[in-house]
């Protein structure tokens, strides 16, 4: 409510402002713009135009998080901004996600973005979405009662028994995991998670 107020007195102060000082300040200052403060948190978004955020910690993970997928099929969704500091190793595996689902990505890098804001789906008008913020991955899937030796085997090799666990858990995370074959363990290859079980 109090940045609505401050928002409202500056288009006032700046609407009482003679044709001349207009010109002079867009001139010294460049032009007013709206919520900057709320744009260089949110990637140069409007946060009533987010459909979903990461942080650049949730990014810098191996899985993909399944809730970005939902966003990008979202009819709302228009595009998703990356920020640009995250390097394109771990960032490259939403990039792909967004053009396999037909939307724009931008890697938009900026020194005056502010946070920790890693990514964000967004629509073209207001969503007016609540809660735009993902929980972090271990957070859900333990309150979903998944060994952590699971959770942290992302993306790589695990048993058939271990796969099941997760899809019984969530379906969509199934995503983030690869099957264990018979050819990879006669090569040798172990489950991961039922390995660092402990």
């Amino acid at each position: 409510m109090l940045e609505q107020e401050s928002q409202s007195e500056a288009i006032s102060k700046w609407m009482n402002k003679s044709e001349q000082d207009k010109i002079l300040s867009n001139s010294m200052h460049g032009s007013p713009e709206l919520k900057y403060d709320e744009k260089i948190h949110y990637l140069g978004e409007f946060k009533e135009r987010v459909i979903r955020l990461l942080t650049k910690k949730q990014i810098e993970e191996h899985s993909i998080y399944p809730e970005i997928i939902d966003a990008l099929k979202d009819k709302r969704s228009v595009k998703m901004i990356i920020n640009g500091s995250i390097a394109s190793y771990f960032s490259g595996k939403y990039e792909n996600l967004a053009r396999e689902l037909g939307k724009p990505c931008k890697v938009i890098s900026n020194p005056k973005f502010k946070g920790e804001v890693g990514l964000v789906v967004v629509g073209n008008d207001a969503v007016d979405i609540e809660e735009i913020n993902v929980i972090d991955r271990e957070t859900r899937l333990s309150k979903l009662g998944l060994p952590k030796a699971l959770i942290n085997a992302a993306g790589k090799k695990i048993c058939s028994h271990c796969l099941e666990k997760v899809i019984h858990a969530d379906p969509s995370e199934a995503i983030n995991y690869k099957k264990l074959t018979r050819l990879d363990r006669f090569l040798g290859d172990r489950c991961e998670a039922c390995r660092n079980k402990g």
